[in-house]
Formats: C-alpha cells, sequence, structure tokens
C-alpha cells in the first residue's frame, strides 16, 4: 500500500511540475500571449459594433434587443479562433522548433505530460471566456443602452458557458493539433470544425444532416449559454461538447502516445 501511495505522490509531482512548465513556457511565448489577448480584444469591439447597431435598428422600429453578455458570446464566433488556435500552436510549435524531444526528456511519461498541456489550455480557454464576456458586456452594455438589458442569470449563464466552451474547445484544437503535429494543420482542421462544416452542412437540405449539425461544437455551444431547450437543453449541449473534447483529445492523445517524438 505504501509504494502505491509514493507512487501516486510522484505522479502528482511530476504533472505538477509539468502543468508549471507548460503554463510558464505558454505565457513567456508572445504569439500564443498575443493570441489570447486579440481574442479578448477583437470580442470587446465586435460586442460594442454589436451593441451600436442592436441600438440603432431598434430606434428604428425594428424588434433588436439582446442582452448584452449574450452580444458578447455572438462574438465569439470570431474571438474563438484567436484562443483555438493558440491551443493548437502550443503543442505544434514544439514540433515545428524541433524542442518535443527536449521537453520529453523532461517529462519521459508521455500520458503526464498530454494532460498537463490539455489541463494548462483548458484554463487558458476558460479564462479567455470568462473574460471576453465580463469585459465585452460594459462596451456592449454602453453602446445598445435600453436595447442591452440584462440580468444577473444572463450574464453568469454567458460568462459560465462562454468560459466551459472555450475551455472545451482548447482541448479539441490541441487533439486535433496533435493528429496534425503540425501548425498550418492544426489550425485548418480547427477553422474547418468551427466554421467550414457548419457552413457546409447547412446547405445540404436533407433533414438527417441538419439534425447532425445541430451537434456540432459551436451550437451546442450556444445552446448551452442561453439556456435554450430546443433542440436539446443545457444538459445535453455539455455532454455534446465534452464528448468533442473527449473524442478529439484521445485521439490526439493515441497519436502521441503510439507515434515517435
Amino acid at each position: 500500500m505504501s509504494t502505491i501511495t509514493l507512487n501516486q505522490r510522484q505522479t502528482v509531482r511530476t504533472l505538477r511540475a509539468a502543468m508549471h512548465s507548460e503554463a510558464t513556457k505558454f505565457c513567456s511565448l508572445r504569439p500564443l500571449v498575443w493570441l489570447f489577448l486579440a481574442g479578448i480584444a477583437v470580442s470587446m469591439v465586435l460586442a460594442w459594433l454589436l451593441g451600436a447597431s442592436a441600438k440603432a435598428s431598434g430606434e428604428n422600429g425594428y424588434d433588436t434587443a439582446m442582452a448584452a453578455p449574450l452580444m458578447v458570446f455572438a462574438t465569439l464566433q470570431f474571438g474563438q479562433l484567436f484562443f483555438a488556435a493558440a491551443a493548437v500552436l502550443h503543442l505544434t510549435g514544439e514540433y515545428s522548433a524541433d524542442q518535443i524531444s527536449r521537453t520529453l526528456q523532461a517529462v519521459p511519461r508521455r500520458g503526464l505530460l498530454l494532460a498537463a498541456k490539455l489541463v494548462v489550455v483548458a484554463v487558458m480557454g476558460f479564462a479567455g471566456g470568462v473574460l471576453s464576456v465580463v469585459l465585452g458586456t460594459i462596451p456592449a452594455a454602453l453602446a445598445a443602452g435600453d436595447y442591452g438589458v440584462f440580468t444577473g442569470a444572463q450574464l453568469a449563464s454567458a460568462t459560465l458557458g462562454a468560459g466551459v466552451y472555450l475551455a472545451l474547445l482548447a482541448v479539441m484544437s490541441q487533439g486535433l493539433g496533435m493528429v496534425c503535429r503540425n501548425s498550418t494543420g492544426g489550425i485548418v482542421a480547427m477553422l474547418m470544425l468551427v466554421i467550414g462544416l457548419p457552413q457546409v452542412l447547412q446547405l445540404i437540405r436533407i433533414q438527417w444532416v441538419q439534425d447532425v449539425v445541430a451537434y456540432l461544437p459551436t451550437n451546442a455551444a450556444t445552446l448551452m449559454a442561453t439556456g435554450a431547450t430546443e433542440p436539446y437543453g443545457t444538459g445535453v449541449a455539455l455532454a455534446v461538447l465534452v464528448g468533442w473534447a473527449v473524442v478529439l483529445g484521445g485521439a490526439g492523445a493515441l497519436r502521441m502516445v503510439r507515434s515517435d517524438a
């Protein structure tokens, strides 16, 4: 029993050290930091524009009222790309710079290294989602005026939804990066997942295809953040996103564990 406990403690210490190293690596790489900050900035600017548009259209007689936090969440359709790209580059950058061998020498247990990387990008994604909504709600509400009134519950729902979605999207993106082991390939695959597939499949007017579209990550995230009940509720939406993260993260893990550096 003592041997098992000792091994478990050693594993925890190794994981913590790996997570600290990966977090330091993320924060010390300027391209990743700039992508993170750009994602927040883009969401704030677009939220302000959306709020101003809602007010102008509302004053002209159109029904454009929307809770300000939900306006910000809508802008994540673009802002998410920056966070997802940072998650991809956090891994593929090591392959491009031929530094992955050094990383594996420092943490030979690939499972622990993978877990550390996924935890770090998930935390960064969650922080990015929360900050985007919280900070973006301010300019959106100011620009929209009476057309952007919101409740505390709506702010909490949009904030938590954005955080959880971007955390899981970061896992999906890094999973794709692990599969591709190439920055361009990983980013293109991520773009196809969040933009390409929804746009292409929506053009196919077959019922079962439209049913599939409802279960793509971006649509599931919208349902989770808005609290909608059709075509499915918040709990199912969260399960859908977790499922995508498990599948893509698992595919990347399988590639990383079974392949050479």
